[in-house]
């Protein structure tokens, strides 16, 4: 794995953030963002890097392997994340 990929994989995990899960829509502003992104960014490169292992990292396919399960990854660690430190109770 070259690391142009874990370059990818950490933008896609930067990028994931989760979904709004709350009405109204936009929720509130998060205690600490900065938490949110660090989380995504090694969610999204052990979600790559797991997808990549277990399918393969040539080629375009897999990029594009690496790249969704880098936003798979990113998203269930702030989901598990979200879950550890009380989910939605902000305000």
């Amino acid at each position: 794995m070259n690391a142009q990929l874990f370059v990818l994989m950490a933008l896609v995990g930067w990028c994931g953030t989760p979904w709004p899960r709350k009405w109204p829509w936009p929720p509130p502003p998060d205690p600490d963002p900065w938490m949110n992104k660090v989380i995504g960014v090694v969610g999204g490169i052990l979600g790559g890097w797991a997808i990549s292992a277990m399918v393969g990292d040539a080629g375009a396919n897999g990029v594009i392997t690496a790249a969704v399960g880098a936003w798979v990854g990113s998203n269930i660690l702030n989901d598990i994340y979200g879950l550890a430190t009380g989910g939605l109770k902000r305000g």
